[in-house]
């Protein structure tokens, strides 16, 4: 028999157990008499189990239409966002509709004028929205990002009209530095010179994975290699005629962009030794950490100031995209292989041959997060607040 100070107890125990999303939205729209568009569940951050999304919108009283959709995303943990407004560029978030049994990621996008379409597709966790891919176009460009697959593709149409043949897409690798304990998986390669060199993986190979450690992205590098070549020395001539790694990233300064090119090697005693190709800007900057923790792997640490633009608008980047610490660097990785006739293939994570205008993105996530957090300023997505209403979500 319980004792009335048990009972009492136990009463604010149930009265303090918040209602789940469905019970709580359901309450909303009946109380502030909102328009469902679309509710399904979907697992949006890998626990197993399903998570509430939702999109509502109100009969606009200024006119016949409706307002702007409101789009919502309840975690079977308890936390709650919404989504809403702006998302990539001049478009304006769409209710999404329920993803297949197969899908990992919310898709969010929509129509803006002149024909621009753009859309994000995330995942969650406690704190809120992660980027894993972008796609977005007009008339003139068509871009496509994919975290999952990591890879990235640009399209130009703009002389399309006076060419016979459909433009040629710019593909590159999206790399992506988890900031778990454990790395992405490798991201694609493609023979960027020597192909008529080449006869297989066998002969010249290059997997290339990140993490993130704080301030410091770390390059695992795993090098496939028939013939080994190592170098004589630590002189730039020794490592360039020998098989080595190249990393290549922009450097900015001012809004402008200056080219860094790091070689690494290992000597016949497996000593690694490095140098610049193309130095950095910045005056004595000393040689990062290099480990060769086998023959045909190594380890690169790269500070992250040297990498990634101190500021948000930097041309030529999607920083806008993501929300900081998070961040995105231009950044490629390229393995060179001799066989002891000089550099015979390049292997790379562009498509086209490495150089100051050709570069592979690094997507790099915030410390404990797989993948990077968006910006904010994207979609204006918030928490969601004890007492907030719906309508409250339209207005601001």
């Amino acid at each position: 028999m319980h004792t009335p100070q048990v009972l009492s107890l136990l009463g604010l125990l149930v009265t303090a157990t918040p209602p789940s999303f469905g019970a709580w939205f359901d309450a909303r729209v009946k109380a502030e008499k909102a328009i469902v568009r679309e509710h399904f569940q979907s697992d949006l951050d890998g626990d197993g189990r399903a998570d509430d999304v939702v999109c509502y919108d109100f009969k606009d009283p200024e006119g016949p239409g409706t307002t702007t959709p409101v789009v919502l995303v309840g975690l079977a943990t308890g936390e709650r966002f919404a989504l809403r407004g702006e998302g990539l560029g001049p478009m304006t978030v769409q209710c999404p509709s329920a993803p297949s049994s197969k899908a990992t990621s919310l898709h969010l996008g929509g129509n803006g004028l002149t024909g621009y379409v753009a859309g994000a597709s995330l995942r969650f966790d406690k704190k809120g929205p992660l980027l894993t891919g972008v796609n977005s176009g007009d008339r003139y460009h068509s871009r496509s990002m994919d975290l999952v697959s990591q890879r990235m593709e640009f399209t130009s149409y703009e002389y399309s009209e006076s060419q016979t043949e459909d433009p040629v897409p710019n593909r590159s690798a999206a790399m992506l530095a988890s900031g778990t304990k454990d790395p992405a998986p490798p991201a694609p390669v493609w023979v960027s010179w020597g192909q008529k060199n080449w006869s297989g993986a066998a002969d010249a190979d290059l997997k290339a994975q990140w993490l993130r450690k704080g301030e410091t992205v770390t390059l695992l590098a795993t090098l496939q290699d028939d013939q080994p070549v190592p170098a004589v020395d630590a002189s730039a001539k020794a490592i360039l005629a020998a098989d080595h790694l190249e990393l290549w990233w922009l450097e900015w300064k001012e809004g402008t962009p200056r080219p860094v090119q790091l070689g690494v090697a290992r000597t016949a005693a497996g000593k690694p030794v490095a140098t610049w190709f193309q130095p950095p800007g910045r005056k004595n900057t000393t040689l990062p950490s290099v480990r060769w923790t086998a023959p045909d792997r190594l380890e690169v640490d790269l500070p992250m100031r040297w990498i990634v633009p101190a500021r948000l608008d930097q041309p030529a980047t999607d920083m806008g995209e993501l929300e900081p610490p998070s961040g995105q660097a231009d950044v490629t990785v390229v393995f060179s292989d001799s066989d002891g006739k000089g550099q015979e293939t390049l292997v790379s994570t562009t498509e086209k041959r490495p150089g100051a205008g050709s570069f592979s993105a690094l997507f790099i996530s915030e410390p404990g997060s797989p993948h990077p957090r968006l910006s904010k300023g994207v979609f204006s997505w918030v928490p969601l607040k004890q007492g907030t209403t719906l309508r409250e979500l339209v207005g601001e």
